[in-house]
C-alpha cells in the first residue's frame, strides 16, 4: 500500500495539498485495490484506528471495499467491533442501504468462523454487542469453528466478570 495512503488513514485525513483520497481511490479502483501485506485495505486500516468521517468518505468514493476480506476473511466491521470503535460501526452499517448486503456484512465469517458480533463479545465491547443485535435481531448466530456461538461467549464473559468482582 503506498505509504501516503496508509498514514493518511491511519490519522485519519482525507485530503490535503500533496494528497487527495478521491483522486487516489478512484486510481485504485481502476488497478485493483492497494493492500498492506496482511491485505488489509485502507477502509481496514481506518477501522482500526477508529476514523469513522474518513471511513464515510472512503465508501462514498468506493463502496465495494465495505465486504472486502484480507488474509484472515476480516471485513472492516469485524476490525471495528474488536476495537470496540462504536461509532465506527455505526458508520459501517449506515452506509448500507441494501437490507441484504447489511446482513451479509454482519454476518460474514473470518477465517476462524467468527461473525462480528462473536468479536465484540470476546472484546466486550457491550455497546458494539447492542448495536449489532439491534441491526440483525433475526439472525440465528451459528456457532464458529471452535463451536462457540457469541451467546455462549457473552455468558463466558459475564460469568468471568462476577467471579472476578468477587474475588476484589
Amino acid at each position: 500500500m503506498d505509504l501516503t495512503l496508509y498514514k493518511d488513514a491511519m490519522r485519519g485525513n482525507i485530503g490535503n495539498a500533496n494528497f487527495l483520497l478521491a483522486d487516489h481511490l478512484k486510481r485504485d479502483e481502476e488497478n485493483g485495490y492497494q493492500v498492506t501485506p496482511k491485505g488489509n485495505t485502507v477502509l481496514r486500516v481506518a477501522a482500526l484506528y477508529g476514523h469513522s468521517n474518513f471511513m464515510a468518505e472512503v465508501l462514498k468514493i468506493t463502496p465495494a471495499l465495505l465486504c472486502s476480506q484480507n488474509k484472515k476473511n476480516e471485513t472492516a466491521l469485524h476490525i471495528a467491533v474488536n476495537e470496540g470503535h462504536a461509532e465506527v460501526v455505526r458508520v459501517l452499517l449506515a452506509c448500507v442501504e441494501d437490507h441484504n448486503t447489511k446482513e451479509k456484512l454482519t454476518r460474514m465469517t473470518d477465517a476462524s468462523g467468527d461473525t462480528s458480533l462473536h468479536k465484540a463479545v470476546r472484546s466486550q465491547h457491550l455497546d458494539v454487542v447492542k448495536l449489532l443485535v439491534k441491526e440483525d435481531s433475526e439472525f440465528e448466530f451459528p456457532p464458529n469453528h471452535a463451536q462457540e456461538t457469541s451467546w455462549f461467549l457473552f455468558t463466558v464473559v459475564y460469568m468471568y466478570k462476577r467471579v472476578e468482582r468477587r474475588e476484589c
